[in-house]
């Protein structure tokens, strides 16, 4: 009896002990802790500000940055490097000031050229995942949850200089950005007003008269307030090449996908269908109704799963997907992989109408995310929560590694 009551008193000691936090160093009204293994980085005021606290807070996380991506950067397609770094300039010509001075900052914290450190944040533009939400009658009590999964770059240990940045800026809303050092763009987060974002890569590349992809979703994850909001940035901001976002309001759990391109820019809403028409040649008459040409493709197969269907032109090479998504689910994978949207869709129906943060981290298992699955976020936007999951040491997917919850209220300065 006696060692079973021991045994209560230990449960309840060590079930009430305190996340294992550390305060690692400060940089005037910026610090960074370590909870848990993982690097918070806390950023206040005004973009020099914040950038010069990041410089000086993770100076030596930037420098591996530095020496990976781009003192020895490498592509598996001849010319990108240096068609990319042709275009440094004409990017630049479109990057927000505020932008300009963060980076400044960084530059002067860490001691590290400007140069080095503009290209390293211009160098998600050099190369091009899933996004998920459900609510309504597919979740928990209703509840909307966002998931994004970041499939990109395993291999080089990026995620040993994951971030999670707690930003308070001078100007626009707090917000959370899972990142990496040295970078100040955003490709997932979420902010004080319960808009979360994540982004998926496309097919497209070479259009370079717009501001950066990570840079524009900064500017909505800072600024935005409402998915109308989102939407009114992105289409009076210039823009890149092709990409593929998902945007959530946890204050009315409603939620958007968004295809762009620097001409295009369509909407996918929850449980709507839709196709993705990509042929290898387009009539060059074609009119502006699209009553002059026919797109004629020779050769063709139709692959049809339940929920998705896909068709090839000759050579096997994918020229449409067309999907159904299942009622409240907002489901997207790109263009690339097109396999995983089936698995996508099982599960979330096997699960449907019960689904939460745990079931969501099983639904997004592999094959969902891929072997190169660097990072996971799950939002809870209503309730300002996210569970993070990292690559492990040894480059195992995120999706196979513990997830970390937050609380981002508690994170911000009392």
């Amino acid at each position: 009896m006696k060692s079973r009551i021991a045994a209560f008193f230990l449960f309840l000691i060590f079930t009430s002990l305190p996340v294992f936090s550390a305060l690692l160093s400060k940089e005037g009204t910026g610090s960074l802790e370590q909870r848990n293994g993982q690097y918070v980085l806390h950023l206040k005021g005004t973009p020099y500000e914040r950038g010069y606290q990041h410089g000086s807070l993770l100076k030596e996380q930037i420098q591996r940055n530095i020496s990976t991506y781009i003192d020895q950067p490498k592509s598996p397609i001849p010319g990108r490097v240096e068609d990319f770094s042709r275009n440094i300039s004409l990017l630049m010509s479109f990057v927000p000031d505020h932008f300009k001075q963060e980076m400044k900052g960084m530059s002067d914290g860490s001691g590290i050229p400007l140069q080095k450190i503009i290209v390293l944040n211009l160098f998600p533009e050099m190369f091009h995942c899933s996004g998920i939400t459900v609510a309504g009658s597919a979740s928990k009590n209703g509840e909307l949850y966002h998931v994004r999964v970041l499939d990109y770059s395993v291999g080089k240990n990026l995620q040993s200089t994951a971030v999670l940045q707690v930003v308070e800026p001078d100007q626009g809303s707090p917000f959370l950005n899972v990142s990496y050092a040295g970078f100040i763009g955003t490709i997932t987060g979420m902010n004080l007003e319960k808009i979360a974002i994540g982004e998926i890569g496309g097919l497209g590349y070479g259009s370079w008269a717009g501001v950066p992809m990570a840079f524009l979703l900064r500017d909505i994850l800072q600024n935005a307030t409402s998915l109308e909001e989102a939407k009114a940035i992105l289409a009076s901001t210039p823009r890149t090449c092709e990409y593929y976002y998902v945007f959530s309001d946890g204050k009315t759990r409603e939620s958007i996908g968004v295809y762009t391109t620097a001409s295009q820019l369509k909407f996918f809403a929850p449980g709507e269908s839709y196709a993705l028409i990509a042929p290898s040649q387009l009539p060059q008459n074609y009119g502006p109704d699209g009553d002059h040409d026919k797109f004629v493709l020779t050769g063709c197969n139709i692959e049809n799963t339940p929920f998705q269907t896909l068709l090839f032109e000759k050579g096997n090479r994918l020229a449409m997907l067309y999907r159904l998504q299942p009622s409240d689910c907002l489901l997207l994978t790109g263009f690339p992989h097109p396999e995983r949207y089936p698995v996508l869709v099982e599960r979330v129906l096997e699960n449907y109408g019960s689904i939460d943060e745990k079931t969501l981290m099983e639904i997004v298992k592999r094959p969902v995310a891929r072997e190169s699955n660097l990072h996971n976020a799950i939002f809870q936007p209503s309730a300002l929560k996210v569970w993070i999951s990292h690559a492990g040491p040894n480059d195992e997917p995120a999706c196979d590694q513990d997830y970390q919850g937050w609380d981002f209220p508690s994170l911000l300065s009392p």
